[in-house]
């Protein structure tokens, strides 16, 4: 039998199902399948196959700085895209484009040696004016919150190869935001046409995506790095988790990443060739309530709701179980994670005495509902939930990314809506009061102001945390749960990303063997 592979770092949930039973969830541990690395010599891998990985988050194009979501700048960054970091197996950040980097002791001054042996997949030379146009163009992103870098007040040249980025006040977070999608080098003379053709530096180039069936990468052979282990990637995209769990089992792909089939991981473990492996993630399941609707702008009425929906029965609807019930904002491999899952227990009772004090009466909720098996299966138990209570919910399943993300990220119409954020500490989201979910408090702005401005771990944990307690305590959304990051793999390809760290998934190391 294939053996289940587990990731080393915190898992978001021990599962304990039947064969798929884990135990000991702790820190620690590499990416690779085996914990040993992955071998992109040739030695016994087959360095001109190509691999097809099934996938479930549509990109609506290549343009991240311009189209919500995550599904645009996991499957690009890393592999097309880099930046001057990138974040490890363990979440740690480590040089990329940037071979080092010395930040001044009052850490408003970070200056990046540059490697002097990267281009574009166009021939374009990686150097500091990159950096400067790239960085510099942050200003003109209109999604995936650049204000998360909106600290950066210059890049200053040095020389062809040394650059120095200024901050206007310290940001802790700044290399974190760096290694994500907002540190993305792009060539200038790309920018006008990032919708439908990608120009990186990373170990593929980007050769053809038809929308929503298939994106294509071939091995760059000109990297700068380490090459690819395949010749070639095909990413699959599918709607449906039973769809995509008969082509692994048909040879329609050889893996699936983020695998939604949780009713079939127990048949798929007994399989003798293909292999689960469960991993971390960053996601966070959470239902918004906007503000802008009258009986939600009530305190006690969104109390009453986050009360009066079961999670335990959310996470069974939507992922046979699997998965961590979640109380707040923050994950379990956050570093300032705290569980509030006894802040607002289930108490359908106390839910209802609770909205029957407000005297709001006939309340009427529209819910948006992206096409995702996950976010369907969630609804339809809140719906229940909330109608237990008197509070009236209209369904509006709605095509994901292209019309959830623009009538919800970009218009904000919906009284309630529901997603997997999957970006790395998208608590950080709740600083920005034009964010979709419009989450407006200025005690919030100085915790988040005042973290940033910490000089150690600790003194930043202290006001993550002390900020996670402000955000829970004025209700702005249900968290639900954390899900697992569980991939499948038929016998043969190594090297998959086995945590799901909310940037870029990294396939340089996937190799087939011989």
């Amino acid at each position: 039998m294939k053996r289940l592979v587990r990731s080393g770092t915190q898992l978001t949930a021990c599962l304990a199902i039947g064969a798929l039973a884990l135990t000991g969830c702790g820190a620690g541990g590499d990416d690779s399948e085996d914990g040993e690395g992955t071998d992109t010599s040739g030695n016994g891998a087959a360095q001109d196959a190509s691999v097809s990985i099934g996938m479930f988050a549509v990109p609506a194009n290549l343009d991240f700085t311009t189209t919500g979501g995550a599904a645009v700048f996991e499957a690009l960054l890393y592999n097309v895209y880099e930046g001057l970091v990138r974040l490890d197996a363990d979440g740690e950040v480590q040089p990329l484009l940037a071979e080092s980097w010395e930040v001044s002791d009052d850490g408003q001054e970070f200056t990046f040696q540059l490697r002097e042996d990267a281009t574009f997949h166009d021939g374009t030379e990686f150097n500091a004016e990159v950096v400067k146009f790239s960085l510099e163009r942050l200003d003109e992103w209109s999604a995936n919150t650049p204000e998360a870098l909106a600290a950066i007040e210059s890049v200053e040249i040095v020389d062809d190869y040394e650059v120095t980025v200024v901050l206007s006040e310290p940001d802790y977070n700044a290399l974190f935001w760096l290694a994500g999608p907002l540190g993305a080098m792009f060539a200038p003379d790309s920018v006008d046409d990032l919708a439908n053709d990608a120009n990186g530096t990373g170990p593929f180039e980007f050769v053809t995506y038809e929308n929503a069936v298939r994106m294509e990468f071939a091995r760059n052979d000109d990297y700068w790095g380490e090459p690819a282990g395949v010749a070639g990637i095909e990413l699959v995209y599918y709607e449906d988790a039973s769809a995509a769990a008969n082509a692994i089992r048909t040879g329609g792909v050889d893996a699936i990443l983020r695998s939604e089939a949780f009713d079939q991981f127990e048949t798929f473990e007994a399989e003798e060739d293909i292999e689960v492996r469960v991993g971390s993630s960053q996601g966070v399941v959470v239902m918004s309530m906007n503000q802008d609707n009258e009986a939600l702008a009530e305190d006690d009425v969104r109390e009453a709701i986050h009360r009066a929906i079961d999670k335990e029965a959310v996470l069974a609807a939507a992922t046979a179980g699997y998965g961590e019930v979640l109380g707040g904002p923050s994950v379990p491999t956050d570093p300032y994670y705290i569980d509030f899952t006894d802040t607002y227990e289930y108490d359908p009772e106390a839910a209802q005495e609770l909205l029957d004090s407000t005297g709001v009466d006939d309340i009427s909720l529209t819910f948006n509902v992206p096409n995702r098996a996950y976010a369907e299966a969630s609804a339809q138990v809140i719906q229940d939930n909330l109608g237990e209570i008197g509070i009236d919910v209209t369904l509006q399943t709605q095509e994901f990314p292209a019309v959830w993300v623009e009538e919800n990220m970009v218009n904000q119409d919906f009284d309630l809506a529901i997603i997997n954020h999957v970006e790395p500490r998208n608590m950080n989201n709740y600083a920005y009061p034009d964010y979709y979910w419009g989450y407006d408090s200025e005690d919030a702005r100085d915790l988040f102001d005042e973290a940033a401005a910490a000089t150690d771990d600790d003194e930043y944990e202290a006001s993550m945390e002390e900020l996670t307690e402000l955000i829970v305590s004025d209700t702005p959304g249900v968290w639900l749960y954390n899900p697992p990051n569980v991939g499948l793999a038929t016998e043969g390809v190594s090297g998959l990303p086995l945590n799901d760290l909310g940037v870029g998934i990294d396939l340089s190391d996937v190799t087939v063997s011989e």
